[in-house]
């Protein structure tokens, strides 16, 4: 045999020795699949976990359908809970107690409680960016009890944190998730703003509020109004409607939804004084007219913009009064748009933000255009003579 014949085969036993096979395989019969994971703190200051854990009993085998036969398992996750002096020993403690390994990869949710935020959430945040299996892209939230949230039993998905995870991605362009909130907490303006969750019902969540955190603690709580304005100035608002009241005799109410928003900040620094011009820019569509106004004059649809941009003026108005002059949080990203424009000013600034926040001015510009006025341009229902044409 020549030399290329042998060196070949010496190859070929070399890479022999790289097929392992699955030696390190894991069967789906072995593992506590965990859709959700919540953290809490009790009074003296033991860390509570708990997992929302596909039930195995209620997956049928064929093609991924699920079982909702009573006698195949009941509810579709069960609810575990442990307690220890970290998370770490927490989970340590619920494995060794499962009968099964306890498995991240399919993780959609991470519920903080009220308590564990005010006390502060870097430890909690530091393990989660750590852990090796964990999904950095799962969405995080607060709650007054994560364990209620946990148990809910949804009667469409599998979990209720799929169905909690689809009534964010149906309002938010962006949900807040573990990546996004470990990069904020040491950001410019180290504020962040997390959807806040509670049940509605045994199968229904709750998600409208918001809690603002700043330096990983508790800074206070947005209602939805505010917590509205807030995803309009930040670009991310994804689904939305406004109602109008109309002015004078027009004889009734108008409501428009949202089809597409873009906002721009231009900040300014000039003699000393920090300034940001916001300019929100709105395209819409008329979804409720109960006035006697003909949507086909040009302008009564100019009357609905009028009244739209008012509505959302005030709005932004009072989202500023709450986060920048109550709470003194940036959730709405001024500091990166004076750092990125302004980085020799900015260094001046950056450990007293918090100081400076508060009294820059700002100016809002609010542009709404309707875009469509729905299938008919005449008050459905009226009688021609009652409408309004010109």
């Amino acid at each position: 045999m020549n030399r290329k014949g042998i060196c070949l085969i010496h190859c070929l036993i070399l890479l022999s020795l790289l097929l392992t096979g699955c030696w390190d395989r894991q069967e789906l019969n072995q593992l506590a699949i965990i859709s959700a994971l919540g953290i809490d703190q009790t009074r003296d200051g033991k860390i509570i976990v708990y997992t929302q854990e596909i039930n195995p009993r209620t997956v049928g085998g064929g093609g991924g359908t699920e079982s909702t036969d009573e006698g195949s398992g009941g509810q579709k996750t069960l609810l575990r809970m442990e307690t220890g002096g970290t998370v770490a020993d927490a989970l340590f403690k619920l494995q060794s107690k499962a009968g099964r390994k306890l498995f991240w990869g399919q993780t959609m949710l991470v519920v903080f409680g009220e308590e564990i935020v005010r006390r502060g959430i870097q430890p909690q945040v530091d393990f989660l960016m750590r852990h090796p299996q964990m999904r950095l892209r799962a969405n995080v939230f607060v709650s007054k009890d994560p364990g209620a949230v946990l148990e809910i039993q949804s009667p469409v998905e599998n979990s209720s944190a799929r169905t909690i995870r689809n009534m964010v991605e149906l309002r938010w362009r962006k949900a807040m998730d573990i990546r996004e909130l470990a990069m904020t907490m040491v950001g410019d303006a180290e504020a962040a703003m997390i959807p806040h969750i509670q049940p509605a019902s045994k199968e229904t969540p709750y998600i409208y509020e918001s809690v603002v955190i700043k330096e990983g603690k508790w800074a206070g709580k947005l209602n939805r109004v505010t917590t509205e304005g807030v995803l309009w100035h930040r670009n991310e608002m994804k689904n939305g409607s406004v109602s109008l009241n109309l002015p004078g005799s027009q004889g009734g109410a108008a409501g428009v939804r949202i089809d597409n928003s873009h906002v721009d900040m231009i900040p300014k620094i000039e003699q000393g004084e920090w300034s940001m011009t916001v300019r929100i820019h709105v395209e819409d569509d008329i979804e409720v007219n109960e006035t006697v106004l003909s949507m086909k004059n040009p302008r009564f649809t100019q009357i609905i913009e009028e009244a739209a941009e008012k509505k959302i003026h005030a709005q932004a108005q009072k989202m500023l009064q709450r986060v920048q002059h109550d709470l003194k949080a940036d959730v709405l990203g001024f500091a990166e748009a004076f750092h990125r424009k302004y980085p020799r000013e900015w260094e001046q600034v950056k450990d007293r933000w918090d100081q400076v926040f508060p009294k820059v001015k700002v100016k809002l510009q609010v542009k709404v255009d309707v875009e469509r006025v729905g299938m008919t341009t005449w008050p459905a229902g009226l009688p021609l003579d009652k409408v309004k044409k010109k």
